[in-house]
């Protein structure tokens, strides 16, 4: 019945995660047992009242603490503000309405006096980088977010292939102007080999692709040389590869050429690799009409590479469109190369897509 379901969320209501040294010291003044299995708010939204509307996780609280709210605000003040929200926005009693909005005002104050000075220190911890974010978020201007990501100079590389420091530098990046990034660009092509490594970093390779996006092409200019040097190697990278695929998307015109040229020298070697299909699906989208045809052609010399690559899901979709690309005197050799491994095609996923299309311009008798 009701009851039964309120005595089991009354014991479930809080999450391992919370931090609740004040919250049970509180709880065993008042006499209150704290359990801390399931979140009580994914509970609330599976269960409902007997008149059949969901009920806000508020009403299964013990009536001592929906009578006593200065309680609950006490323990609250502790928790990270996006821990904190993910809990009472759901809430539609009018006095949790009130608590709300006083431990949200709380815990921006305290965030914002907490975090200056150690940005460094709370960017690499998984509960701190997220205050460092809410607080590039929430700075009242340019000069503030630049305050604070100060100091970071000097640790970005160390930011940057951390699982929790990486996502503060990007935050950085979607919030800040593109001239107060520049202390993040000269520490990366400070040392010789930084960007490629950052390229082929699991999280290092988000920094750089922002980096790529949101500057101008003038201003990470370095950078993009780096990634030229290293080009070949980078489009056959699990990681490298994204990056060289925002480089043909928002790099400069000679950039981009110069990126097209090496594509289409390694064409044989990138379309071999099992990622190299989205750099050369990417250089055709990107490049010059007359370029497409040359990397189409490229790639369509050896037959075993057109095989490959239609075969996985990232080569597949790029093998298609070498075949939209190629002139129509150069069709017929090159299906012929193709027809020759139709049931190979066939066999895979997606190679049934390219033998479908092979055997469509090639002619019925396929």
């Amino acid at each position: 019945g009701p009851q039964e379901k309120r005595s089991y969320l009354i014991r479930a209501s809080l999450p391992s995660s919370w931090p609740l040294g004040a919250m049970s010291t509180a709880a065993e003044t008042h006499g209150i047992e704290l359990v801390m299995p399931r979140p009580l708010r994914s509970l609330a939204t599976h269960l409902e009242a007997s008149e059949g509307q969901t009920v806000s996780w508020f009403a299964f609280l013990p009536q001592r603490l929906q009578q006593q709210p200065d309680l609950l605000a006490a323990a609250v003040a502790h928790v990270p503000k996006i821990t904190a929200e993910k809990w009472f926005r759901t809430s539609t009693c009018t006095s949790c309405s009130t608590f709300e909005g006083e431990a949200e005002s709380d815990a921006s104050s305290e965030q914002a006096s907490s975090v200056t000075g150690q940005v460094w220190e709370l960017s690499m911890d998984p509960v701190g980088c997220y205050r460092v974010q809410e607080a590039l978020e929430q700075a009242a201007s340019e000069e503030d977010r630049c305050a604070l990501a100060q100091e970071l100079r000097g640790h970005v590389c160390q930011v940057i292939s951390c699982p929790h420091g990486n996502h503060v530098l990007q935050k950085c990046i979607t919030t800040m102007q593109p001239e107060s990034l520049q202390f993040i660009i000269d520490e990366l092509t400070q040392h010789e080999g930084s960007v490629v490594r950052a390229a082929k970093h699991r999280y290092g390779c988000r920094i750089v692709q922002h980096l790529l996006r949101t500057c101008p092409p003038t201003q990470v200019s370095r950078i993009a040389g780096r990634l030229l040097e290293e080009a070949a190697a980078l489009a056959c990278h699990s990681y490298g590869t994204y990056t060289l695929q925002r480089m043909l998307e928002f790099g400069t015109e000679e950039q981009r050429y110069q990126l097209v040229r090496c594509v289409e020298r390694n064409a044989t070697r990138i379309g071999l690799s099992p990622v190299g299909g989205g750099v050369l699906e990417a250089a055709i989208n990107h490049a010059a009409l007359k370029d497409k045809v040359w990397i189409a052609r490229a790639v369509a010399q050896d037959p075993k590479v057109l095989v490959a690559m239609a075969r996985t899901k990232v080569g597949h979709s790029c093998v298609l469109l070498v075949l939209e690309n190629l002139q129509q005197g150069e069709f017929q050799s090159v299906f012929a190369g193709l027809a020759q491994h139709l049931d190979t095609l066939r066999a895979s996923r997606f190679g049934r897509k390219v033998a479908a299309e092979v055997c469509r311009l090639n002619g019925p008798a396929q």
